[in-house]
């Protein structure tokens, strides 16, 4: 049986299942607002007219989550290092 390093962010795998949703969610709210700009762009509008759902707040959110990312990988790393069994530390190299 494996051993599980823990901490209070919960175990390697939980902190790697909530980073890895993260990320899934990161990636389409650029990838939308990525749509939402050349769609506007290849329109007949003019460049001043505001794109619907591209804010501040949505930047906003997205550096957010980046940035929780970030944290998770901190804490994965650092749980990784804390593994006494190298031979379970490869299991997540």
């Amino acid at each position: 049986m494996a051993t599980v390093a823990e901490s209070g962010g919960g175990s390697l795998s939980e902190l790697y299942s909530s980073s890895k949703r993260l990320l899934l969610k990161t990636r389409e709210s650029l990838e939308r607002i990525e749509r939402l700009e050349y769609t506007s762009s290849s329109s007949f509008s003019s460049s001043s007219t505001v794109v619907p759902g591209t804010s501040d707040d949505q930047a906003a959110v997205i550096r957010r989550d980046i940035n929780q990312i970030q944290s998770l990988c901190v804490d994965m790393d650092r749980l990784w290092r804390s593994i006494a069994d190298k031979s379970q530390r490869d299991l997540w190299k």
